[in-house]
């Protein structure tokens, strides 16, 4: 054989040896990959979402459950530590905890973290830093501070206040918990803040104004009136006098000399103006007129017909309230730019009746009263008609309704879906993107309330696809179905 050949073959047969060596090298390597805790790779694509106050806790998209649960405490979530690690990709080699119980070690491809319990001072790669809150062992489960030992693992963190919820995924990757089912998350839902005294409602009856320019002292004498009036309730059945709630005329009460219908100089001349705006709105609201007495001419301010003239001891405006509810009366006088603007309103208060909404999200199962939610909605009956707050609603469904207030009309926005629409108080119609659609009842407010915006409770579930029961007990309550499975056939009901 040519010694070139010979060559060659020495050659080729020691290729071959090299790579039998570098085989045998490699798996060496795999093995000690697998057997040593402190080079073991973590996932570096995981997305994780842990809820403060639930066992449930999710792994890219894979509900989990824990025997445990993280809380929050010093504004940092805790999370517990088996379970953040199997967020994080690591498994039980990957974790060492010291005999002395001081201390706990996390390894991942390219780091070695040292915690040390209840102090602030923690090692990446034997480097010290240091932390705002330490490790602790509460209940017999160790608790990790989510923030510092995600990010140093290369992760990143973020927070749902709606939620409380830590969120964790790679930078600019973060999972979204509306892609999660709704059982995944606790359900809390604010405690509305008002007293059974409050529990009423106000409902415009009528609205009237007149603007006057001049007759200084006359209209000085009606706003005078008017303050006397203004708050007045009038109860069911009850009549409503002029001359008895203004009282007489008289300097020592605040009025000053005005003219009469006949230009004669007198103490409180003018209140007439304030006896026709009340007049008028009491007509407008429909209540009972019982006593009006036109003026002996027409006056300047209002079309004949519509004016209201009073006097001490003899003329009166009277009407009754034929409603079923108190009926409050407001009235004033305003100073504007053309102007002073004398007015009177009319609002009946209507009583509002508290009653428990119980929510079923889980699939109803066996029984559907075991997968009841503990925490429950308080809804208000107006007219027999249930009315929810968008506010609740907002905190059952993790959305965020706007409510804001425009020259006296207050509009709620919430994004359902990518579906912004808009409610407006007192009015039936609504919008979904700019498109007009109907509720069966209209929105009412609650000024000074956490729970202000109210809705009827069974348009939003023909909107929304919920099922709404009402189960006549005692006490009464109703039940929000958002499982998707009716259960009005069902024997429990």
């Amino acid at each position: 054989m040519p010694a070139d050949k010979k060559l060659n073959k020495l050659v080729l047969r020691g290729e071959c040896l090299s790579m039998k060596c570098c085989y045998f090298v490699f798996v060496i390597c795999i093995l000690l990959i697998i057997s040593s805790p402190n080079i073991v790779l973590a996932s570096m694509s995981n997305q994780a979402i842990f809820v403060v106050d639930s066992q449930s806790y999710s792994v890219n998209g894979i509900v989990y459950q824990m025997n445990t649960a993280p809380y929050l405490e010093q504004n940092r979530v805790f999370i517990p530590l088996r379970y953040l690690a199997h967020a994080l990709g690591l498994d039980e080699k990957n974790i060492i905890q010291d005999d002395c119980g001081k201390s706990i070690e996390l390894y991942s491809a390219d780091k070695k973290i040292k915690l040390f319990f209840n102090n602030y001072t923690f090692y990446v790669n034997d480097k010290g830093y240091q932390m705002d809150v330490a490790p602790i062992i509460k209940d017999k489960h160790i608790f990790l501070p989510a923030r510092q030992v995600v990010e140093t693992l290369g992760y990143s963190v973020g927070w749902d206040e709606k939620a409380r919820a830590v969120l964790i995924g790679l930078p600019g990757n973060l999972p979204d918990i509306k892609s999660l089912p709704p059982t995944f998350l606790p359900v809390k839902v604010r405690s509305c803040q008002f007293s059974d005294s409050d529990l009423w409602l106000s409902q415009k009856l009528s609205s009237i104004s007149i603007l006057f320019n001049g007759e200084y002292a006359n209209v000085y004498n009606a706003g005078v009136a008017a303050k006397y009036v203004n708050g007045f309730i009038l109860e069911p059945g009850r009549e409503f006098s002029f001359n008895k709630v203004v009282g007489e005329r008289t300097e020592q009460r605040g009025f000053i000399t005005g003219f009469d219908i006949l230009d004669n100089l007198t103490v409180g001349g003018g209140v007439c103006r304030t006896s026709t705006v009340l007049f008028q709105a009491a007509r407008e609201a429909g209540l009972d007129i019982l006593e009006r007495h036109p003026h002996y001419r027409p006056v300047h301010y209002t079309p004949p017909g519509t004016d209201a003239s009073v006097s001490w001891g003899w003329m009166d405006l009277r009407f009754k309230n034929n409603r079923q509810n108190p009926i409050v009366i407001y009235s004033g006088l305003n100073e504007e730019e053309k102007g002073r603007r004398l007015w009177a309103e009319l609002y009946e208060r209507k009583p509002l009746t508290k009653v428990d909404v119980a929510v079923l999200i889980k699939a109803p199962g066996s029984n559907l009263w075991e997968n009841i939610e503990k925490t429950r909605l308080v809804a208000l009956l107006k007219d027999s008609v249930s009315f929810v707050s968008l506010e609740q609603l907002g905190d059952l469904l993790l959305l965020s309704p706007e409510i804001k207030e425009q020259e006296g009309a207050v509009t709620a926005t919430i994004n359902i879906n990518n579906q912004l629409i808009n409610f407006y108080e007192g009015n039936k119609k609504f919008t979904i993107n700019g498109v007009e659609f109907a509720l069966k009842e209209a929105p009412f407010c609650l000024p000074g309330c956490n729970c202000k915006f109210w809705l009827p409770l069974r348009d939003w579930a023909r909107l929304t696809g919920a099922e709404v029961l009402w189960i006549d007990r005692s006490p009464p309550l109703i039940l929000l179905n958002l499982s998707g499975v009716d259960v009005a056939e069902r024997k429990e009901m």
